[in-house]
């Protein structure tokens, strides 16, 4: 959020610290050279080595005068400096923090304007991702999986005026050191074999810094505007406020054009629903040269565009990774394992806020107990709080009784006896014992369901709900992986390259992609 505020005035304030300095040292150093030339040039000269004095020469002061009037005047005069450097330096002191802000601002200044250099000159990063870092298209060599040439290709280079909203500054590091596999970034760093020294990549880092677009990210523009009102001056607190504004009206702009381009790209039948043309926001449209998108790392070929690979949107290939070239992120199709339904929308389709109780379609609401389990607000004979059973289709079930028992067709016939709750399953054996037959949902009756495990409930009550989806899903998608750091259930993320899209894209979008890639096969 340091972008938000310009330090227009520190360089000025550091100017005047470093004057303060250098005004003692001056001081110091006149007082010592005015001593030293009272003492020294001032004094009559020796006019021999003789330990009697000549008849010329006139006495030195008495040891009563050096050690009385003359020595009162010594330490009088370095009385004097030491007052005027004691009361000086306190100033000093209580001004530091505003001097190393201002070397701060002055070293990423500096950093910035050599960063610039490297972008435009010395790395020509400007040759794809265009000035500004809006991003831009790059030449390709088009080539099969054998490396063979195909085809001379255009490759959209992402902007990278969003690119610290979306990863670390470790991150954007990493990927410049190394570069990206599967696409045109080269390694650039001397770790992943490139020209730009350790300390040039810093002044790129920090020049990227200088070019990011506004946060859409709520957590984070509330403490920054929160950090803006705690000055105790009533007109810095009123430019603060003038300047949290700004922040605000900027967010809002920023929302509202992603929101466009998303209804535009619907209307124009480029994608069916919202989730998916957020999915691959910038296809064909280019909008923010495809940075905001996920498709471009989830799709193979997608960067190319759909006049180079014309199939991207194919089911079998959309959103099912594939390796090069951009389908370097993995499948995400046919199910996301690491992010199992945890909630419900609601009836209406919206997502359930933080706090909220799902609600039933008949209306009624489902209270959670402290784990998120639904429960159905009776207690069992023991006095226990009794909890309702969350079927596959997301329904829940109240179950009189249930068998632990049962499940689909293909176990031995002898391997237990079936519970006597349920008439339904054949017992014609005569030994008592049969394999229990494949049941489907569609084959029960209103009073019977399939619990989870393949268990049976017997004389159920089922509450309809809506569809379930994954908080935790969203989640992800809101913060991105952190290298080394584990992620829903059982994920784990070896390179952190997985960005975070809150301070992008809105959250009301973000739902929308977890509603689509759940809808994927």
């Amino acid at each position: 959020m340091s972008d938000f505020v310009l330090g227009a005035g520190g360089p000025i304030i550091a100017a005047n610290f470093r004057a303060i300095g250098l005004t003692i040292s001056v001081l110091t150093v006149l007082a010592f050279l005015a001593l030293f030339v009272r003492n020294v040039f001032l004094a009559r000269d020796e006019l021999g080595s003789e330990v009697e004095l000549a008849a010329n020469r006139r006495p030195y002061l008495s040891d009563e005068e050096l050690e009385g009037t003359k020595l009162d005047r010594s330490l009088t005069f370095a009385l004097v400096v030491l007052g005027i450097t004691s009361l000086i330096l306190p100033f000093y002191w209580l001004a530091e923090p505003g001097r190393q802000d201002g070397a701060t601002d002055l070293k990423t200044e500096t950093f910035e304007i050599r960063g610039e250099r490297l972008y435009t000159g010395g790395a020509q990063c400007v040759n794809c991702h265009a000035a500004g870092g809006v991003g831009g298209p790059a030449p390709y060599v088009f080539q099969d999986a054998d490396g063979q040439f195909l085809a001379n290709a255009t490759w959209t280079a992402p902007a990278l005026n969003n690119v610290l909203l979306r990863y670390s500054e470790e991150e954007v590091t990493y990927i410049l050191n190394f570069g990206r596999p599967g696409s045109p970034m080269a390694a650039w760093g001397t770790p992943g074999g490139g020209p730009l020294t350790s300390q040039q990549v810093e002044y790129l880092v920090a020049y990227l810094a200088s070019l990011q677009v506004q946060t859409l990210d709520e957590v984070a523009i509330n403490e920054y505007i929160a950090s803006l009102s705690e000055s105790e001056d009533a007109a810095e607190r009123a430019a603060s406020e003038e300047l949290a504004q700004d922040v605000v009206v900027a967010a809002d702009k920023l929302s509202d054009e992603i929101r466009e381009e998303v209804a535009r790209s619907v209307e124009a039948g480029e994608f069916e629903t919202a989730g998916e043309a957020v999915f691959n926001l910038g296809l064909f449209s280019g909008f923010k040269a495809g940075s905001l998108s996920c498709a471009r790392c989830h799709t193979q070929g997608w960067s190319l565009g759909p006049e180079t690979s014309p199939d991207i949107l194919e089911p079998g290939i959309a959103a099912c990774g594939g390796g090069n070239p951009s389908g370097i992120a993995p499948s995400l199709c046919g199910g996301l394992e690491h992010f199992p339904d945890d909630t419900w929308l609601k009836p209406d389709g919206s997502w359930l806020e933080f706090g909220e109780f799902p609600v039933a379609l008949d209306g009624s609401i489902i209270e959670l107990d402290d784990k998120g389990n639904p429960q159905t607000g009776s207690l069992d004979e023991d006095g226990e709080p009794i909890g309702y059973e969350i079927l596959d289709n997301g329904d829940l079930a109240d179950c009189a009784f249930e068998s632990g028992l049962w499940e689909p067709g293909g176990i031995a016939a002898d391997a237990y006896p079936f519970d006597p709750d349920f008439t339904f399953v054949p017992d014609d054996s005569e030994d008592g014992f049969e394999d229990p037959p494949v049941l489907q949902v569609s084959d029960l009756n209103g009073t019977t369901a399939v619990l989870s495990g393949g268990r049976l409930g017997g004389d159920c009550t089922i509450v309809e709900m809506p569809p379930r989806t994954s908080r935790a899903n969203y989640d992800f998608l809101y913060n991105g992986a952190e290298a080394g750091r584990g992620y829903g259930r059982g994920g784990q993320s070896s390179g952190g390259m997985m960005p975070g899209f809150g301070g992008t894209l809105p959250p009301d979008l973000i739902e929308e992609v977890v509603n689509y890639i759940r809808g994927l096969e």
